[in-house]
């Protein structure tokens, strides 16, 4: 069983540069994380997390994700991709490190892994959109745990740490990179147009949303998210998400009220981003995800990255936006009221976001008054009337 593996940065130089080296132990010890000297005497050196992996020469410990720091495992499989993995490879993954080396240089954001300390691969994709009638035939026979083609099997493999529950997988079209995005039998309504409609209509509000649009193939819809961590196909940003920063291992009441939040992330932002703007960005979303139902909204669901250009954090494009259900219980905390999605509890932590309360009262009266126009705005987008009533009992009355 691998218990070492070494951390890989893609986009810095032509071919990936060694970063740091990670060790896992299965005595219940805490796994462990060090810089490279070489990489720590570098001027364009970086930490991959400001807050838990600061730039130092120091072994730093940690006893959560089964001895890995959040900043790898966001770049490695979640459960869709932990499926693909277990579906495509005949040597099994037998802890969470060996899931990240088979699915190394296809998650999001900059990070490769390698059993070698000389090199890693970089990324690398070879889905062409016009390769998606393949990938849903391949997507359902992952589904229904069916034998797969070897040549889908090879396709497929691309997008399996991009982390999530949904079935996707990574496609070229020239110099932009798309994030597959299928629907599964069981959803309860279309879930592409219900999201290429809910992230266009977010886009109303101005902020970072990311791009996408909807292709229909061989009776199927396919939403294709643009990548916003890559330029023709070579990465250009560290991905680090807030499950990473908030780096809880228990979560209570007192948590989902002050760092297992909206608030937390901001004030990250406003401490190490080079927008401070983007705090209210962030405001617009958590907003807009209380009045659409987007419960969905964990920590996984948001992230920041830092750009190799700038050489700061910024908030990513908001992305995995779409109602959920009606219960107002979001996947983080929203204010003293928790994870409530109510106006006062919007409200009730605003100077988090550097907001006064008559800017952030002006903000909600906004993207209430977007949110109420969903129905015809979801339609002009393609979802259909049958959709549209089931999600009249999805979409909160806040």
């Amino acid at each position: 069983m691998t218990s070492e593996a070494y951390v890989f940065i893609d986009g810095l130089e032509d071919t990936p540069v060694i970063c740091g080296v990670t060790r896992i132990k299965d005595n219940g010890k805490p796994g462990q994380f060090r810089y490279g000297k070489s990489y720590l005497g570098r001027p364009d050196a970086f930490p991959l997390d400001p807050i838990n992996l600061p730039l130092s020469d120091e072994v730093f410990s940690t006893s959560a994700r089964n001895g890995l720091f959040g900043a790898l495992t966001d770049a490695g499989a979640d459960s869709w991709g932990e499926k693909v993995i277990l579906s495509l490879h005949k040597t099994k993954p037998k802890n969470k490190l060996e899931f990240l080396l088979a699915g190394s240089g296809m998650g999001v954001g900059a990070l490769v892994f390698s059993l070698s300390q000389s090199a890693s691969k970089p990324k690398w994709n070879k889905n062409m959109v016009g390769d998606v009638p393949m990938l849903l035939r391949a997507k359902d026979a992952i589904l229904r745990d069916e034998a797969i083609p070897e040549e889908a099997k090879k396709a497929f493999e691309y997008g399996s740490s991009m982390g999530g529950a949904r079935p996707k997988t990574i496609v070229q079209d020239g110099d932009r990179s798309y994030l597959a995005k299928f629907n599964r039998p069981d959803d309860l309504f279309n879930t592409v147009k219900v999201e290429h409609a809910s992230m266009t209509m977010l886009k109303e509000l101005g902020g970072k949303v990311a791009n996408t649009s909807t292709l229909h193939s061989h009776g199927s819809d396919i939403l294709l998210v643009e990548r916003f961590d890559l330029l023709k196909g070579r990465p250009i940003a560290h991905f680090l998400s807030a499950n990473s920063i908030f780096n809880l291992p228990k979560l209570n009441s007192q948590s989902m009220q002050t760092t297992y939040t909206y608030g937390f992330l901001a004030e990250f932002i406003m401490k190490y981003g080079d927008n401070p703007l983007d705090a209210h960005d962030l405001y617009k979303r958590m907003a807009f995800n209380v009045f659409m139902g987007n419960t969905d909204d964990h920590s996984r669901n948001h992230a920041l990255l830092y750009h190799f250009d700038s050489k700061r954090w910024g908030l990513s494009p908001a992305y995995d936006v779409l109602p959920i259900n009606n219960s107002k219980q979001h996947g983080i905390g929203i204010g003293q009221e928790g994870r409530e999605g109510t106006i006062s509890n919007l409200l009730s932590q605003s100077m988090r976001f550097g907001l006064r309360a008559d800017k952030a009262q002006k903000i909600i009266n906004n993207v209430k008054e977007l949110c109420t126009e969903w129905p015809s705005y979801f339609a002009a987008h393609g979802v259909g009337g049958g959709d549209l009533e089931r999600l009249e009992f999805v979409i909160p009355d806040v």
